[in-house]
């Protein structure tokens, strides 16, 4: 599978690209059914679990930061539809032969070529199984026995494929397996699949609303942080200049004020600069923050000093207006972190 396409592909589709989004389902949709059909154990069921899993991931792709991270993030809601699924139907009729009931009872067309028997030797076969080994197994009849490739697609390393399919192999019989390659791979979504769930995705239009919607509330969110974040960055400079006393002449008192101007531009400006980082990655805000952290450092620690001369003051100034200021700037980080998390 080329990851950089579909990483290009997930940026064409977070923007309300439909095609886009269409090409991600053809090259993933092996590994969603095949996951999902490892944890419910039917394959039309592990169909519909994986329309739900896409039609999720085509909503939330607005909130997904990092392309690279959509197969892993793909895989993950795919897992919990599947689960969900699981945990829904065994509740309401209370057993394991009762799953197969509790899907359609009017299969498509295709499923009817899939005998009982062979309905029930799957679910046996996968019965045996982890989780984990039902995975590759599925997967890798279906992508013509590539371990290379299901590695890539499961996020494992290829040896962890190797391994897996060894234990799964030690515990059934060839027999078995050679029955089981057939029916996965004979059952494996095709065009059918990729039509039909195109059909349940939100439009192109609809999309685009979405991601408008979504980043107008992440902007919100970011701007009433920065501004927050500066009130408590003005309040932090103005108790350090508090701390100060009276100056002793004219000269100090505009060379205070000063400092206290330009202490209130640089918290302004780094709350503001931490906003605008913060909507970019966590990592920008952060290193973006100790910028700002340095220059009010410097500022408390080396100007002021020296604008105070010797003043038995000084001290205390230096470290109380410091210290207020970090804990101004922390406060701006951590709700920073907790609006974007929201």
């Amino acid at each position: 599978m080329n990851g950089t396409a579909i990483e290009t592909d997930v940026v064409l589709a977070r923007a309300g690209d439909h095609a886009a989004f269409t090409r991600i389902v053809e090259r993933t949709a092996n590994t969603v059914c095949s996951i999902a059909l490892a944890i419910v154990r039917n394959v039309q069921a592990s169909e519909d679990v994986a329309q739900e899993a896409f039609v999720a991931a085509w909503k939330g792709l607005g909130q997904l930061r990092e392309p690279q991270s959509f197969l892993p993030w793909l895989r993950q809601i795919t897992r919990h539809h599947a689960h969900l699924w699981r945990r829904r139907n065994e509740r309401e009729i209370g057993n394991e032969d009762a799953l197969q009931a509790a899907v359609d009872e009017r299969p498509r067309a295709d499923y009817a070529l899939i005998a009982g028997e062979e309905r029930e030797l799957l679910t046996q076969v996968l019965d045996e199984l982890s989780e984990e080994a039902r995975e590759v197994l599925v997967l890798y009849y279906r992508e013509g026995q590539s371990t290379k490739q299901v590695a890539a697609l499961l996020g494992v390393s290829d040896d962890a494929v190797r391994q897996r399919l060894s234990r799964s192999r030690a515990l059934l019989r060839e027999e078995m397996l050679q029955r089981v390659e057939h029916v996965v791979t004979r059952t494996a979504p095709g065009a059918a699949f990729v039509a039909a769930l195109a059909a349940v995705i939100p439009g192109p239009a609809a999309t685009a609303a979405m991601v408008t919607a979504t980043s107008a509330v992440t902007g919100a969110a970011i701007a009433k942080a920065s501004a927050l974040g500066a009130l408590m960055s003005w309040a932090g400079v103005l108790v350090g200049m508090k701390l100060l006393g009276p100056p002793n002449d004219e000269r100090e008192a505009a060379q205070l004020r000063r400092f206290r101007n330009a202490m209130l531009l640089i918290v302004t400006l780094g709350a503001a600069a931490v906003g605008f980082a913060a909507s970019r990655s966590l990592m920008a805000m952060t290193l973006t923050l100790q910028g700002v952290y340095a220059v009010i450092a410097y500022c408390y620690l080396v100007r002021l000093p020296r604008i105070l001369g010797e003043r038995k003051k000084s001290r205390r100034a230096t470290i109380g207006g410091a210290v207020t200021a970090a804990v101004a700037g922390s406060m701006l980080m951590g709700f920073v972190v907790l609006l974007l998390r929201g």
